[in-house]
């Protein structure tokens, strides 16, 4: 996964450390009664704040624990409050960080636990440090933790081999799992035969970050006269329902220039568009198409190739095939370790019109001077509902919770989830914007496009996710492969995925409920 160690990681994905497990004692404390009395509904308090539901009124100092994992050595905690003591380089809005350690304090009186984070350094993911420490954890029975947040990758390869609860199943009736700080999209494009094995939500913030969004410069925008040319800026395309990727190619090729005067253009002359191998993913997703979505049976099928995606593809290969106008980091892996600072420093100098990364990417670019927005990324044609943003499967952490937890200490797990949960949605998730705000977006219309357009609407392709027959990699291959092969790659892999999510479809068969 060469490919994805880009500068976004250093700032979003989380570091480990050696991982050493210990034995988990269950705890024997009295049951309590449920919380949220006087509640608007199910969910908040007479108040209007959201209330999560716990068994035990009082767990006496039981520590409930968080193993995290992370491909770098030091990283900034999306479940406890940052001292930076390790040396970790600062970048979290410091609003966001204090309610981080406002959340764990709330947690901890309200429950009356400690909550700890274990980290474990995973430079191989998928299926590396993080799966290996929790398969050895389940065939001891001996951890030291309850919750467990693997990459998305990871979420899905220890699902099917059963190394994690079932987060519907008959033990988490108690479980909040339809409550709002769970991202209902997620849980229902991931549920198969009553069966749901992590999730995401508002207590994780790197989710969030691993959202596909947009830059563009409006300087640029309007230097170019392209208000004129397409009837408003970005922000009003977006609002108006025409921000589609013919519109955006085109854009992107009015600009493109040998600054430099060597014969070429590269990440250090003017560009259109700065990217990545993982456009190939974000712009497909965006578009409404995905390499499986749930079928009739309540069951995932391949959906991939239609004659709608061949259109799109063939577009977007004649787009980031044009390299007088879109410069691809991973072209320049033998320039620096991390080519993406070469293409993201492209645009921060103010020589891209567009810049495609992630809703975190936003930490790196406050040191533009020049006017930039973000934006969700382009719909397939003016025709099509919504605008949808890819939560990426290899960056993006979830959270489950290990077999090998059970008891008391299961009951600890889901009092935590629930209230955790609710107070994330009370306190981090409004604050998040925070980021907004701290990396000097220029003007309200980043926020309305963050609120109502980009995070709402993420979501995750579950064939991606369970990199059924490594169609996700061939979206990538597509990025070189000749204009109009599409269809005959899509069959070259075709048995192999369909046969990869049989076996699949066959793991939730044979647990369903």
């Amino acid at each position: 996964m060469k490919t994805k160690l880009f500068a976004l990681l250093v700032v979003i994905c989380l570091l480990a450390v050696p991982f050493f497990a210990a034995c988990e004692n269950d705890s024997d404390e009295s049951k309590g009664t449920a919380s949220g009395e006087g509640m608007q509904g199910e969910y908040q308090n007479a108040d209007g704040k959201y209330v999560g539901s716990y068994s035990v009124s009082d767990w006496k100092g039981e520590t409930i624990t968080f193993l995290t994992c992370s491909v770098n050595t030091t990283y900034e905690s999306e479940i406890l409050y940052n001292t930076y003591e390790d040396g970790t380089t600062k970048s979290m809005p410091e609003l966001l960080n204090e309610n981080l350690k406002f959340r764990s304090d709330f947690v901890e009186e309200t429950l009356g636990v400690k909550i700890k984070e274990m980290k474990v350094h995973d430079t191989s993911r998928p299926g590396g440090g993080m799966c290996t420490a929790i398969r050895n954890g389940n065939l001891s029975a001996t951890t030291d933790y309850q919750i467990v947040v693997p990459c998305l990758y990871d979420g899905a390869t220890l699902a099917v081999e059963g190394q994690l609860h079932n987060l519907l199943g008959e033990d988490f009736e108690n479980l909040q799992i339809e409550a709002p700080w769970w991202n209902q999209d997620f849980n229902s494009n991931m549920t198969f035969g009553g069966q749901l094995y992590f999730t995401i939500g508002d207590l994780g913030t790197v989710n969030k970050g691993s959202t596909a969004a947009m830059f563009f410069n409006l300087e640029l925008w309007e230097k170019y006269g392209l208000s004129e040319t397409y009837g408003g800026n970005p922000y009003e395309l977006v609002r108006d329902g025409k921000w589609t990727v013919d519109t955006v190619f085109e854009a992107a090729q009015t600009m493109g220039q040998d600054v430099t005067n060597d014969g070429k253009i590269d990440y250090s002359d003017e560009f259109g568009w700065g990217g990545q191998l993982d456009d190939m993913w974000s712009i497909f997703y965006a578009s409404g198409e995905k390499i499986a979505k749930n079928g009739a049976d309540g069951y995932p099928e391949l959906s991939m190739y239609n004659e709608r995606s061949a259109k799109l593809m063939g577009k977007l290969q004649e787009f980031v095939q044009d390299t007088d106008h879109y410069i691809s980091a991973n072209d320049y892996f033998g320039v620096v370790q991390w080519p993406s600072v070469l293409v993201e420093e492209g645009f921060t100098d103010g020589r891209a019109l567009f810049y495609n990364g992630s809703v975190g990417t936003v930490i790196n670019l406050g040191v533009m001077e020049q006017h930039f927005g973000i934006l969700p990324l382009p719909k397939a044609d003016a025709e099509q509902e919504n605008y949808y943003s890819l939560v990426n499967p290899w960056t993006s952490t979830c959270f489950a919770v290990p077999t090998c937890v059970s008891g008391d200490s299961l009951t600890l797990a889901i009092d935590v989830l629930n209230v955790m949960g609710a107070e994330s949605l009370n306190t981090v998730a409004p604050n998040y914007q925070e980021i907004l705000e701290y990396m000097k977006i220029r003007d309200d219309d980043s926020a309305d496009m963050l609120n109502n357009y980009i995070l709402p609407n993420r979501g995750c392709d579950v064939g991606m996710v369970y990199k059924w027959g490594a169609l996700d990699t061939l979206l990538h291959d597509m990025a070189s492969a000749n204009v109009g092969t599409f269809a005959s790659s899509y069959e070259a892999k075709a048995t192999a995925a369909q046969n990869d999510l049989e076996e699949t479809v066959s793991f939730f068969e044979s647990n369903a409920k």
